[in-house]
């Protein structure tokens, strides 16, 4: 369970320390917007990136923090724009996606060289290009 937080230098809060104390099994921050809520959750969330804040937790036993968030949400639920109606869940089947989406991409761009190399051996028609051209030499190599 966290004992306190202490906020320092990040978004709204100011250089000099501020400390949230007093804190219990659950809590529950309310205010206005640009008030700091959501650098509280991100401090919670990620403390390593937060050099100047810190969590301190009850008896030294760091748990690992579950954040529900607007950040969470961005992470965890990703919407393809392809298909409408249709999400993913999880940090990791998002990374998934973005590997899928890499290599869909190298795909297509494989697909269309293997179309252009097809067309330079068969031409437009499926009888012209470099195998019309051998016809040709053939043809002309027996006369």
């Amino acid at each position: 369970m966290i004992e306190s937080i202490t906020i320092a230098s990040v978004a709204t809060y100011a250089s000099a320390p501020v400390t949230l104390s007093g804190l219990s099994q659950f809590n529950y921050l309310f205010g206005s917007n640009a008030t700091g809520k959501t650098t509280v959750s991100r401090i919670i969330g990620d403390e390593a990136s937060f050099p100047t804040c810190s969590v301190t937790w009850r008896g030294g036993t760091r748990l690992q923090p579950m954040v529900y968030s607007q950040d969470f949400v961005e992470r965890n639920f990703t919407q393809l724009a392809e298909l409408k109606g249709v999400f993913t869940l999880g940090e990791k089947q998002v990374d998934t996606l973005a590997k899928i989406a890499t290599a869909k991409g190298e795909l297509d761009a494989l697909t269309t060289r293997i179309e252009t190399l097809i067309q330079g051996l068969q031409g437009a028609s499926g009888t012209g290009g470099k195998t019309g051209d051998l016809a040709t030499l053939e043809a002309g190599l027996k006369d």
